[in-house]
């Protein structure tokens, strides 16, 4: 008979410490006509060595852009743009952390807005489109009664 002192127990392997922080990555700016090394985050996707600034606080990096393709008379149009955005030395209310850049009509003025307000309007979109869906199926009901009373 075993004992269930007598079980050798088994260990769990001792936790993975975290990876060190990762050094930020060192990209080239041009500021002023002098070139200068500046910490760039790995979402960003501007080209800052492509840019000529009058002053560092006009850097600022933006990840990838999505944007809603909406049918407009005579076209399409980018509606609801949105990217994540930081402007590291622009110093505001936001103390140049990160936030996610909105644009409703595509003209190119997002404004700023932090996870609460980003996840709060995304709800009210939802439910905006959730409303624009009803009013779909109130069209498809309302052409087939149209079609049912031109045909009769």
């Amino acid at each position: 008979m075993t004992l269930a002192h007598d079980v050798p127990t088994q260990q769990s392997p001792a936790p993975a410490s975290p990876p060190p922080p990762a050094s930020p990555r060192l990209v080239a700016a041009v500021v002023r006509g002098q070139r200068i090394a500046v910490p760039c985050p790995e979402w960003c996707v501007r080209s800052h060595s492509e840019e000529r600034l009058a002053d560092l606080s006009d850097l600022y990096h933006e990840g990838e852009t999505l944007a809603l393709a909406a049918p407009e008379f005579g076209g399409v149009s980018e509606v609801m743009v949105a990217a994540l955005r930081q402007d590291p030395f622009h110093r505001d209310e936001d103390s140049g952390m990160p936030y996610l850049g909105f644009d409703a009509t595509g003209g190119g003025n997002p404004t700023s807005l932090q996870e609460h307000a980003a996840l709060a309007f995304i709800d009210q979109a939802i439910a905006h489109f959730e409303k624009m869906r009803d009013q779909v199926r109130q069209l498809a009901e309302a052409r087939r009664v149209a079609e049912q009373q031109t045909a009769g």
